[in-house]
Order: C-alpha cells, then structure tokens, then sequence
C-alpha cells in the first residue's frame, strides 16, 4: 500500500516540478485553439469544433467572361463590321482563334454578318458622297478587310461610263477653285488631286484638261462658266 501511494505521488511530484513546462504547454494549446482556421469558400458551413474563428478562403475559380460569340454580337451592335474585321476584333479582345473563327461562323449563319450588303454599301458612300474612283474604292474596302468576293461583286454596280462622268464632274468642281492660277500650275495640281482620289493615266489627264479648258477646247487658260 506504501507503494502504491509513492507511485501515486511521484507524477504531483513531477507536476510541481515542472509547473513552467504545462502552463506553457496550455498556453500553447489556448493560443492554437484560437487561431483562424481556414476554410475553403466551397464548405461554408463548415466550423472549427472548439469555436475558433473560420476565415474563408477564395477556392481560386472566377467567373468566366463572355464567350466569344457573345462578344461579336455586341460588337456589331455597336457598328457594321466585315467578317474580316470582327474576327481581328475578336482576338484583340483575347479570345483564341479558334473561339473567333466559330464565332464569325456562327454569326454568318445568323444573318448577323453580310459582307456583300456592307461592301455595297461602302461604295455606294464612297462613290456619291466624296466622288471616289473605282480604284480608291477598291482599296477602302479592302481596308476593311471584306473578301475578295465581295469587293469585286459591289464594283461591278459601277458601270465604266458612270466612272468617266464622276471623273469628269469632279474634275470640273475642282477646276473652278484654280482661278488666277496658269495653265501648267492648275494642270499639275488638278492632276495630283484626282490621284488621290484614285483616278491617273490618260482619262484622268483628258478629263483635267477639259475641265480647265471649259469647253473641250484646249485653250491655255482656265476658264470658268
């Protein structure tokens, strides 16, 4: 019995002995019990069972954009694009090419895309409104990166004798801007601005001096009606 209670004493004896140790040893266990448990944003219900605080972590998915057939539609809402440009577009926006191209596609089917109605459209602009030659409209449309197929389909609405007449006409509008100048002066000039506009070679040339001419005759003055 004397035995028994000496083993009995010796764990106090040890517990006195070593107070230091097993309130550190507490402390460390009320500290750890009051750490922020984290917990994933996809078990919200889930809480620490010593009543610790729960912080939620974000579990890293975002949500996703708009896919790239989403993105077109509201592109072309905003102005007429050629399939061409909206496919660019697209891609700048960071979808994949692959994602752009179904999606062009898809508009196409739609009827959401017409770049034989777009190029038509271009030109008769370009034509009626600033006076623009078949070869500067060409080139506008081109620019717009409308297929092949379609620029040449809205060209041929142009018929030649329609172009001769703009290029005649437009000639003579800016003939009568040239007055005071000499002949070679207004000649050179006039030429270089129906360049711009796409017209050169010799019905550009026969046309500038006719236009400065007044009356076809090939007098060397600028004459104005």
């Amino acid at each position: 019995m004397i035995e028994f209670r000496s083993r009995l004493r010796r764990p106090a004896a040890e517990a006195e002995a070593e107070p230091e140790t097993s309130a550190g040893a507490e402390s460390d266990g009320r500290a750890e019990n009051h750490r922020p448990r984290l917990v994933a944003a996809v078990e919200p219900s889930f809480e620490p069972a010593d009543g610790g605080p729960v912080v939620s972590v974000d579990s890293g998915d975002e949500p996703e954009g708009p896919t790239a057939y989403e993105d077109a539609v509201k592109m072309l809402a905003r102005k007429p694009l050629s399939s061409g440009e909206l496919q660019r577009a697209l891609v700048v926006a960071g979808h994949p090419e692959v994602d752009a191209e179904e999606a062009v596609a898809t508009c196409e089917e739609s009827l959401y895309l017409d770049d034989a109605g777009l190029a038509c459209s271009v030109a008769t602009k370009l034509r009626d409104a600033k006076g623009e030659s078949k070869a500067r409209i060409r080139q506008k449309l081109r620019e717009r990166h409308l297929p092949d197929a379609a620029i040449e389909a809205a060209l041929a609405d142009l018929d030649d004798e329609a172009e001769f007449e703009l290029l005649a006409q437009t000639a003579r509008d800016r003939a009568r801007r040239m007055a005071g100048l000499d002949r070679q002066t207004a000649e050179r000039r006039l030429l270089g601005f129906l360049a711009r506009r796409g017209w050169s070679g010799e019905r550009a040339t026969r046309a500038a001096r006719e236009a400065l001419d007044g009356t076809g005759s090939g007098r060397g003055t600028v004459r104005f009606r």
